[in-house]
C-alpha cells in the first residue's frame, strides 16, 4: 500500500473528470445504445475497457479487485468486475452514449455520465478512476468567533479515532444565504486540511465570501461534512451541480453569521 498525495487538490480531481468524460478521442457517435448500420449493413459494436483505483478515506490504496461497474443504457444494464488489477471490460456493445457507476462496499458510489462509445476494432478506454471511501470523520458543535472586518474564524471540533497519526484530514463547508443549508443547496467551500487533533480553527476571509456571492452586511449560514483525503466528484447533468463523493452522511450544526 501507498499514500496518494494528502494535499490532493480537486482541480486535479475536475481535470481527471474532464478529460476521462470525452472516452476515446474523435467522434463519439450517436446518442442511443442501439447503434447504427454501417456500410456493411451490421451494427457497430466495440469493447469498452478501464481501470479503477480504490483508496480509503484517508487515500491509502486499497484492494483493486471487486468493484462493480455498471453500464447504463443497455438492456438489462450490463455489469463487470475489476480483477486483482483494477481492469474491467464490457465486451461487444454497441455505439452509442453511456454512463458508468462504480460501486463497492466501503466505498463511495462514483459516476460518469455521456461517454462516447465509437465501436469497431479500436476499443473505448476510460482511463484509470480513483474511487474513494467515505469519510468517518464526526464532528461536534460547530461555532463561529473572532468575526472582525475581514475574517470570520469557524471553531470545530472533530474526531477519527482511525486516523493515521500524523494524517491530516478533509472538510467541506456548505453556505447559502437562507436556512437549512445542505451540500445539496449551499455554494461549497473546501477548507484547508486539519491535522488528526480534536479542534479546528479556519479563518474564512470577508474577500472568499465575497467571491462567493454573500454580500458584505448579509446574513451567510453554514454547514460542515467530513471528507475524504482524495477529493473528488462529478457534475450532476440533471442539476448543474458537482457533486462531491465521499462527504459524511451527516452534516454539522449549522451556523450563521454576518458577512464582514
Amino acid at each position: 500500500m501507498h499514500h496518494l498525495s494528502k494535499f490532493a487538490c480537486i482541480v486535479f480531481g475536475a481535470a481527471v473528470l474532464l478529460t476521462g468524460c470525452k472516452g476515446k478521442d474523435g467522434d463519439p457517435g450517436p446518442a442511443g445504445p442501439n447503434g447504427t448500420v454501417g456500410p456493411s449493413g451490421q451494427n457497430l459494436t466495440g469493447n469498452i475497457f478501464g481501470f479503477v483505483n480504490p483508496v480509503d478515506e484517508y487515500g491509502i490504496v486499497t484492494a483493486k479487485s471487486g468493484v462493480t461497474v455498471t453500464l447504463d443504457g443497455v438492456i438489462p444494464a450490463a455489469t463487470a468486475t475489476t480483477n486483482a488489477d483494477g481492469r474491467y471490460e464490457f465486451v461487444g456493445v454497441r455505439n452509442g452514449t453511456y454512463n458508468v457507476t462504480f460501486s463497492r462496499t466501503g466505498l463511495a458510489t462514483f459516476r460518469r455520465f455521456g461517454i462516447g462509445h465509437v465501436g469497431g476494432d479500436q476499443p473505448t478506454f476510460l482511463a484509470t478512476n480513483t474511487i474513494t471511501a467515505t469519510s468517518t470523520t464526526s464532528t461536534g458543535t460547530v461555532s463561529v468567533s473572532n468575526q472582525s472586518n475581514n475574517n470570520v474564524t469557524l471553531n470545530i471540533p472533530f474526531a477519527n479515532a482511525g486516523a493515521p497519526a500524523g494524517n491530516f484530514l478533509r472538510f467541506i463547508s456548505f453556505i447559502s444565504a437562507s436556512s437549512g443549508t445542505t451540500a445539496a443547496n449551499g455554494t461549497p467551500l473546501i477548507l484547508p486540511p486539519a491535522t488528526t487533533s480534536t479542534l479546528f480553527n479556519v479563518n474564512i476571509s470577508k474577500t472568499t465570501l465575497n467571491s462567493l456571492g454573500f454580500a458584505s452586511g448579509t446574513t451567510a449560514y453554514l454547514v460542515v461534512y467530513g471528507a475524504p483525503s482524495f477529493l473528488t466528484g462529478y457534475t450532476d447533468p440533471l442539476t448543474g451541480r458537482f457533486f462531491y463523493v465521499g462527504l459524511t452522511a451527516a452534516s454539522s450544526n449549522q451556523v450563521s453569521f454576518v458577512v464582514p
